[in-house]
């Protein structure tokens, strides 16, 4: 978990040869992780969702047909293009189950140059058997709150390193949620009342390329969605999650719950 410079950048993992986003920092490894890796049924939830066979994107299942990612994770793709993986914490394990995709429900003031209403809605084509290591998980509430210095939980198979490198494997960490008021005073452009920003101030801990879509939990509930940074791990500046509060009651009207 956690990659480049100071540019910013949706959190999802580019396939092609060069980056849009320039040149990685010079990071060590242990800075960049930043993390655990997740032993088995520890994230019931984790979704990956995989475009063309390759781990595109991260999400959270929120009933038996319903997953929420980020919108840019879904924006431009094809559902028959994307699978979803549930039940892993290990992609080469095989150990997980595939399911179809039968549409994107992408909210429909989302706005790819902001990042604004990042959040996509995706219904799986056959109900996920749930038990084991699959579970829904609860969403936070729409009048839902939190203090400066909660600790939240990110979770996701997105790079470790500044090669892009893919784990395969789930791996978390704890990262602190930052208050309005800090953040604006770190001069974050296009901070809206959709976005909460997390992270370490050391910059050792951070949401990376590949980790888009995948949760921010809270006391066990699903607080946020993994969405843009200014690169992974950078000193004093977060990542920043589409804050699933603001956007509840678009969830429940279109995912009935």
């Amino acid at each position: 978990m956690s990659l480049v410079n100071s540019l910013v950048f949706p959190l999802i993992l580019l396939l092609a040869s060069t980056s849009v986003f320039g040149q990685s920092e010079a990071a060590d490894e242990s800075r960049i992780i930043g993390g655990q890796f997740a032993s088995m049924g520890q994230f019931p939830h984790q979704v990956s969702l995989q475009l063309n066979g390759r781990h595109h994107c991260g999400g959270s299942l929120i009933s038996e047909t319903m997953i929420v990612t980020a919108a840019h994770c879904t924006m431009g793709q094809s559902p028959g293009q994307m699978k979803a993986v549930v039940g892993t914490n290990d992609l080469s394990g095989g150990n997980g189950q595939t399911f179809n995709i039968a549409q994107f429900i992408i909210h429909p003031q989302y706005n790819p140059q902001s990042q604004d209403f990042d959040m996509s809605l995706i219904k799986l084509s056959t109900p996920v058997p749930m038990g084991g290591a699959v579970k829904t998980i609860q969403l936070a509430d729409s009048d839902s709150n939190y203090a400066a210095d909660t600790m939240a939980t990110i979770s996701g198979f997105g790079a470790i390193n500044q090669n892009l490198q893919l784990p395969n494997r789930l791996k978390f960490a704890q990262v602190q949620l930052w208050s309005r008021d800090y953040c604006n005073a770190q001069n974050i452009p296009g901070l809206t009342d959709r976005m909460v920003c997390a992270g370490h101030p050391s910059g050792q801990v951070s949401s990376c390329q590949g980790d888009s879509g995948g949760p921010l939990t809270v006391d066990g509930k699903l607080f946020g969605v993994v969405s843009w940074g200014f690169g992974c791990g950078a000193k004093g500046r977060p990542a920043m999650y589409t804050y699933v509060g603001a956007l509840r009651s678009w969830i429940k009207q279109n995912a009935n719950v």
